[in-house]
């Protein structure tokens, strides 16, 4: 897989149609978006010995987020 288009939960309709238009396509899923807030907010815990295991991200939430919230889906080229 090298495509993902994430589709907003308020948008199943779209979610439908994106998975029929890209059915037959090998490199591209469609998936709902499943995230509920953010994960790993820890608050005024201490840090996590060593530090953050992730160096960078691959995409910025914020974008993300936009997308999402502006066109009901955010595409996102992996790899």
């Amino acid at each position: 897989m090298n495509h993902l288009f994430i589709v907003s939960r308020q948008l199943p309709d779209l979610y439908r149609y994106l998975s029929r238009e890209f059915a037959t396509e090998a490199d591209v899923e469609v998936i709902l978006d499943r995230r509920h807030g953010e994960r790993r907010s820890r608050g005024d815990r201490a840090p996590l010995p060593g530090g953050d295991r992730r160096r960078t991200e691959r995409r910025n939430q914020a974008d993300l987020s936009g997308e999402l919230s502006t066109l009901g889906y955010a595409f996102v080229r992996l790899g």
